[in-house]
C-alpha cells in the first residue's frame, strides 16, 4: 500500500513541476517577445496574450493539483493511523484471550504440580533426555510424582538462581533420587551439582540405573570428594521400556 502511495506522490509532484516549468517558459517567452517585437502589431500582441493566459491556466492547475494532493495524503494519513490503532487493539484483545485460555488450561496442571515430588530424576540432557521423558511419564501414571527439570521448572524462571531454587526444593521434597547413567553423565556440571546436593540431604533413597553398554566402574568428582558409584548397587538397562519396568519394580518395593 505504501509503495503505491509513493508512486502517486512522485507522479503528482512531477506533474506539478512540469506545469510550472511550461508556465514559466510561456511567461518568459511572452515577455521576451513583447519587448523585442513591440512594433509587430496585433498578431504579435495576440500571441503574447494567449501565452500569458495559457501560463496562468497552467499555474492554476498546478495550485489545484497541489491542494488535491495535500488533502488526499491528509485523509490517507488519518485513515492509516486509525487502522493501526484498530489493529493494535485487536492484537491486544487476541493476546488477552490467549493468555486467559492458557491460564484456564494450566489451572488443573498447576494444582497437580503443587504436590511434593516423590522422585527426582538426575540425567545428562544430551544422552539421557529420552530415557528421562519416558520414565517420568510412566512413573506419573503409576502414582509417583516425578520431577524432571525441563518439564517441572516453570518457563517464567529465567535466572540461574531461580532455576537452582526450584531444583533444590524438588530435591529436598523427593524421597527417591534416580540417577540415569548414560555416556558422559559424570562430566555434566548439572548432574554433578545435583548428586552433591542430594548426598547432603538425609533420608534419601538413591537408585542408580546404568545403560548396559557402559562400564560399571565410574567415579564422579564432586569437588570436595570422589563419589565412587562402582562400589554401589547398580541396575543396568537397554531400553527406555526396560528402564521404566525396572524403576517401577524397585520403587514399589521401597514404598
Amino acid at each position: 500500500m505504501r509503495k503505491n502511495q509513493t508512486i502517486v506522490l512522485v507522479s503528482a509532484v512531477g506533474s506539478i513541476i512540469l506545469l510550472l516549468v511550461v508556465a514559466a517558459f510561456l511567461l518568459i517567452n511572452s515577455n521576451s517577445s513583447s519587448s523585442s517585437n513591440g512594433m509587430m502589431g496585433e498578431s504579435g500582441g495576440a500571441t503574447n496574450t494567449n501565452n500569458s493566459v495559457v501560463a496562468i491556466v497552467l499555474i492554476a492547475m498546478a495550485i489545484i493539483l497541489s491542494v488535491v494532493i495535500a488533502l488526499y495524503f491528509s485523509v490517507y494519513s488519518r485513515s492509516e493511523k486509525n487502522e493501526m490503532v484498530t489493529e493494535s487493539s485487536l492484537a491486544e484483545k487476541l493476546e488477552n484471550e490467549r493468555t486467559s485460555c492458557r491460564v484456564q488450561e494450566l489451572g488443573p496442571r498447576l494444582e497437580a504440580d503443587s504436590r511434593p515430588f516423590d522422585v527426582f530424576l538426575c540425567y545428562k540432557k544430551s544422552s539421557g533426555k529420552d530415557f528421562a521423558d519416558h520414565l517420568k511419564s510412566g512413573l506419573e501414571e503409576l502414582g509417583f510424582h516425578t520431577f524432571e527439570d525441563c518439564k517441572d521448572i516453570p518457563r517464567t524462571v529465567d535466572t540461574e538462581e531461580g532455576w537452582a531454587f526450584v531444583r533444590d526444593k524438588a530435591l529436598e521434597q523427593s524421597r527417591y533420587f534416580v540417577l540415569i547413567m548414560t555416556p558422559g553423565f559424570e562430566l555434566s556440571s548439572e548432574v554433578v551439582k545435583e548428586i552433591g546436593v542430594a548426598r547432603k540431604q538425609p533420608n534419601k533413597t538413591f537408585v542408580f540405573f546404568r545403560l548396559r553398554n557402559m562400564k560399571r566402574n565410574i567415579v564422579v568428582n564432586l569437588g570436595d570428594e570422589k563419589f565412587d558409584i562402582g562400589k554401589l548397587e547398580q541396575v543396568s538397562f537397554d531400553s527406555k521400556e526396560e528402564l521404566l519396568r525396572l524403576a517401577n519394580d524397585i520403587l514399589l518395593k521401597h514404598r
